[in-house]
């Protein structure tokens, strides 16, 4: 499901869009086949998600009298069940593979770039492409959609490092900083900052990394950046206003001439549209009716939604949003428990950063993958498990103990 590991095999946009609805299909089906196996609120969800799916199919028969007007609507709830799905599978046969997860995403960024980087550069030219696939459309060669994912290596290895203080893992932390930094999309750099900063607190309050280690890799940080900057600067003049003025438009999204304006634009016109039909949206009408904004797109081809909350609020109303989006509002109450390990941490702040992303796009379909990963580890870890304490705090424990032990 991952977008750029589909080009490598098959570089043809149409047959991988098909491949990933027809898979989706099947593993919507399998789900069901699976049901009497579900836990109880797995159930309940999936329960609601074929209660839509039947609707819409009577909708479709009524009104336009096929059974999948628009696959695509469908294709946009099923999220919902790929991630009880993963979560499914991964509990089947115990899987533990976060680290080869992040391992996956440093080659596979490697592997592509060496095969389709060569237009790469730092402007924000056009290139022409027959067929744009994963690639951003310019010269930044890779869609944000797929940069996104760097968030996952980024994390692990930033953990990894924290934890054993290896310098491969530190290397190859900056390695994803680098590729999260030089291919500019906004989008991206504010998830991942905002992953962090998740991570950082949930690490904290968990007792799973000391504020003294916190500090100390602050202030490292700091010193780095501040070196890097004045290489930069010195080697190629120009270069910190450039990413300056990109990244100034974190703050001011709507800014004219900036990519966000087109959001903006699209959040003022097609809300008071959700507004007419709040709870189930407009489904096939709308995605058929004529782009109220722009005049470019062919007719019938739906709205082009940037950001994937509106995507789902046009299409499917609040209720849809609510559906689609409930395992990461319940993710984000999650955080604030004192009982998490460091797995789940890391899967619960790349989720998370989910929520800022789709501010701005519509989220890639393993990213849902990576969230039933997520409540996969929260789920499997047994009640009385040991957590790795930082050394400070086991040595106050044993003290405590022998203390008792001689009273």
């Amino acid at each position: 499901m991952e977008n750029i590991f589909s080009w490598l095999i098959m570089p043809i946009s149409n047959i991988v869009l098909m491949y990933e609805k027809i898979l989706s299909l099947v593993i919507f089906g399998f789900v069901l086949y699976k049901f009497n196996k579900l836990k109880f609120s797995e159930k309940i969800y999936i329960g609601l998600l074929s209660i839509i799916i039947v609707k819409m199919i009577f909708e479709s028969m009524l009104d336009y009298g096929t059974i999948f007007q628009q696959l695509t609507l469908f294709t946009i709830l099923f999220p919902i069940a790929f991630t009880i799905f993963i979560k499914y599978i991964c509990r089947t046969y115990n899987f533990d593979i976060l680290e080869l997860i992040a391992q996956f995403y440093i080659v596979l960024y490697i592997v592509f770039m060496l095969i389709y980087g060569r237009t790469f550069s730092f402007s924000l030219e056009q290139v022409e492409m027959v067929d744009y696939g994963p690639f951003s459309g310019d010269s930044r060669i890779i869609h944000a959609r797929s940069i996104f994912m760097m968030i996952v290596p980024l994390l692990w290895y930033f953990n990894q490092f924290l934890k054993h203080g290896k310098i491969t893992n530190l290397l190859l932390f900056l390695f994803c900083i680098t590729v999260i930094v030089i291919h500019q999309h906004r989008s991206v750099w504010a998830s991942g900052i905002f992953s962090m900063c998740v991570y950082f607190f949930m690490s904290l309050r968990n007792n799973l990394t000391p504020i003294s280690r916190v500090v100390k890799t602050f202030l490292s940080g700091l010193i780095l950046i501040a070196l890097v900057a004045f290489v930069v600067s010195q080697a190629f003049p120009g270069t910190l206003e450039f990413f300056s003025d990109r990244f100034s438009e974190i703050l001011d999204p709507a800014k004219e001439d900036g990519t966000g304006k087109f959001r903006a634009d699209q959040r003022q016109v097609y809300f008071p549209m959700v507004l007419e039909r709040p709870f189930f949206g407009w489904t096939f009408e709308g995605f058929e009716m004529k782009n109220p904004l722009v005049d470019w797109w062919p007719e019938k081809t739906g709205q082009h939604f940037h950001e994937g909350f509106m995507e789902m609020l046009f299409y499917h109303g609040f209720f849809g949003l609510i559906l689609k989006y409930f395992y990461l509002v319940y993710l984000a109450y999650k955080s604030f428990s004192k009982n998490l390990d460091q797995k789940s941490i890391i899967l619960i702040a790349f989720s998370l950063a989910g929520l800022i992303f789709s501010f701005s796009y519509v989220l890639p379909l393993i990213f849902w993958g990576m969230v039933g990963l997520c409540f996969y580890y929260l789920e499997a870890r047994p009640e009385n498990e040991e957590f790795e304490k930082p050394e400070h705090i086991i040595i106050t424990q044993t003290t405590s103990a022998e203390q008792i032990k001689l009273n």
